[in-house]
């Protein structure tokens, strides 16, 4: 079963995964400092990370992370037991090499990368 893909690819089942609405507002005060708060819409954000990753799928997540690029994921959703799909733009990709003496590769350590909806 696929857990997560990213730009079509299937790529490692994240170690954790978590989904978290995300509320556009626009707050202000008016003259008396009262607060009005208006509230344009709400956004999903979806935080995922992975204990390690081989350089294959290292690759395909930093190509879809490139900076101002919009790029489709799909994530496991608990509800429907489905994959569900969401365009996103991605944030804060984090990662440490790793070398894997016992297979002689460098992998990937540590990897953490958070989706917000367009």
């Amino acid at each position: 079963m696929d857990f997560f893909k990213i730009g079509g690819k299937t790529i490692k089942a994240p170690s954790e995964l978590s989904v978290s609405p995300e509320i556009l507002d626009k707050a202000e005060r008016t003259v008396d400092g009262t607060m009005v708060v208006d509230i344009i819409g709400m956004k999903r954000k979806v935080d995922v990370s992975w204990e390690y990753l081989t350089k294959e799928d290292m690759t395909v997540l930093a190509e879809a992370c490139r900076n101002d690029v919009f790029t489709e994921i799909e994530f496991h959703d608990n509800i429907t037991g489905q994959l569900t799909k969401m365009t996103a733009r991605s944030e804060g990709l984090t990662y440490m090499p790793h070398y894997d003496w016992a297979k002689s590769k460098l992998m990937w350590k540590s990897v953490t990368v958070s989706f917000k909806e367009k």
